[in-house]
């Protein structure tokens, strides 16, 4: 973006890392009249607030610990409460993920946005599904075996076809590729990888539906998906999986709202292509209006400003 200077800071060597990193933080905050704005920083955080006293400060939390292992992630999450304690000025992503660190009564929600990727309006006359985002942790093939039931069941299968853009750890993608040709379903869902940000308008110009699929588990509950705000600014309806934050912003006027079964996916796409001709792009982009980046932004000048 415009008026922004990146500075990275090599993250090899361990605790030699966290050095390296507080040493160009102190050399570059000099100006005890300037703002800063830490995102959270593991065992770090606490440290960025007392070797800066003097100066305005706001930690922003953008996410809880999502370790499978109930003993993890209540560890880090522990460690994050404390780390807080420094912090007179904290921001986080949603009220729930507040409540859940104990922080609501202190903290200033500063919501996750997103931009407008395709502004043609969609034409609901089948199903183009689009699923973007990360494949590690998020159980996709149960979204393969959910679509197999489907297709095997409809009356027009071939109405319906479904693109997955991203990638997991080493072998992640491969192994849901062989699932979906082991599922006789490689014809009708197609594989992109890891797509560039700035590359995707074209994949979002030509789907008309998102797919904002999140194991409904503890850990994720509670976190925002940018890709449902994508969908939707772009006037794609969404199937999305019931996790407290998809249901903040999923209505019937917007999409549908899931299970994380494979039956729950086969429902949703039967729920979606019941209710097609009643979706209007128009109508979904106003239903995201508020979680434009150019609002957000507005309201967070506005706080920083009060800090002063």
């Amino acid at each position: 973006m415009d008026g922004i200077q990146v500075i990275s800071v090599n993250r090899q060597g361990g605790l030699i890392r966290a050095i390296r990193f507080l040493t160009a933080f102190w050399n570059l905050t000099k100006n005890k009249e300037a703002i800063i704005f830490v995102k959270y920083f593991k065992f770090v955080s606490w440290l960025i607030r007392l070797m800066r006293p003097k100066n305005a400060m706001v930690l922003d939390i953008r996410t809880g610990s999502v370790e499978k292992n109930i003993l993890a992630r209540k560890f880090y999450d522990t460690v994050l409460k404390i780390e807080a304690l420094f912090y007179e000025n904290i921001t986080v992503i949603s009220s729930g993920l507040s409540k859940k660190l104990g922080l609501a009564k202190k903290a200033e929600i500063l919501p996750l946005g997103a931009e407008v990727i395709s502004s043609t309006d969609k034409v609901f006359n089948d199903l183009k599904i689009l699923y973007v985002g990360t494949l590690y942790n998020r159980n996709l093939e149960k979204v393969i075996y959910g679509l197999k039931k489907y297709l095997s069941q409809s009356e027009t299968p071939e109405k319906v076809a479904l693109t997955i853009v991203g990638d997991g750890l080493p072998g992640q993608l491969d192994r849901l590729i062989m699932e979906t040709e082991r599922c006789g379903i490689s014809e009708v869902v197609k594989f992109k990888g890891r797509v560039p940000h700035d590359q995707l308008k074209p994949l979002f110009d030509t789907h008309n539906v998102g797919l904002s699929y999140i194991p409904l588990t503890a850990y994720f509950d509670d976190q925002p998906p940018t890709k449902t705000y994508e969908y939707l600014m772009s006037g794609m309806p969404v199937i999305a999986t019931k996790t407290s934050a998809n249901q903040l912003i999923i209505n019937h006027e917007n999409g549908v709202l899931i299970g994380d079964a494979p039956q729950d996916i086969c429902t949703g796409i039967k729920l979606m292509e019941q209710k097609m001709d009643r979706f209007c792009s128009k109508s979904i982009r106003m239903s995201a209006q508020d979680y434009q980046w150019q609002r957000i932004v507005e309201n967070l000048h506005t706080y920083l400003c009060n800090l002063r």
